[in-house]
């Protein structure tokens, strides 16, 4: 296999949320600053938030580090993945739309669409077996008369 294909697999597998920060970091080429204003968080959690999503791409979401022991953000992987940005971004691009026109992302949209239903023919029965309960009458309060001093 070839440093884009490894490069492409840990991409691929990685979680949507780590996949999206390395790919803007490393291959888009934001900025910590930038990618801090998209976040809307400080420049040092943007750094953070980038150093977790490259360690949990590139372990494959089986590293994890204490907050004390977080590294450096120009690591080898992150060159590899720049110097590869043309190539990952070509086959991440030719992924989203093969799995766009994927008979599975159509099965995907049915089985929302599904659960959707069900749960408001739920909550729709729910609603209209309590609306038949007889209600309990209320309660009187006591009235109590204001005390004047």
């Amino acid at each position: 296999m070839s440093d884009v294909d490894d490069l492409f697999t840990l991409l691929s597998d990685a979680p949507p949320r780590s996949l999206e920060i390395v790919r803007r970091f490393a291959l888009e080429g934001m900025t910590l600053e930038q990618l801090a204003a998209l976040y809307d968080v400080g420049v040092p959690e943007a750094r953070v938030l980038v150093f977790r999503a490259l360690l949990d791409v590139e372990s494959g979401g089986t590293k994890r580090v204490r907050d004390a022991d977080e590294g450096e953000l120009a690591s080898p992987f992150v060159e590899r993945l720049r110097g590869n940005r043309e190539a990952l971004l070509l086959r991440l691009r030719e992924a989203a739309v093969a799995f766009a026109n994927s008979p599975d992302r159509t099965r995907d949209e049915w089985v929302r669409r599904l659960a959707i239903v069900v749960v408001l023919a739920l909550t729709a029965f729910f609603y209209w077996r309590e609306s038949g309960k007889p209600r309990p009458p209320p309660e009187k309060r006591p009235i109590l008369a204001p005390v004047n001093p």
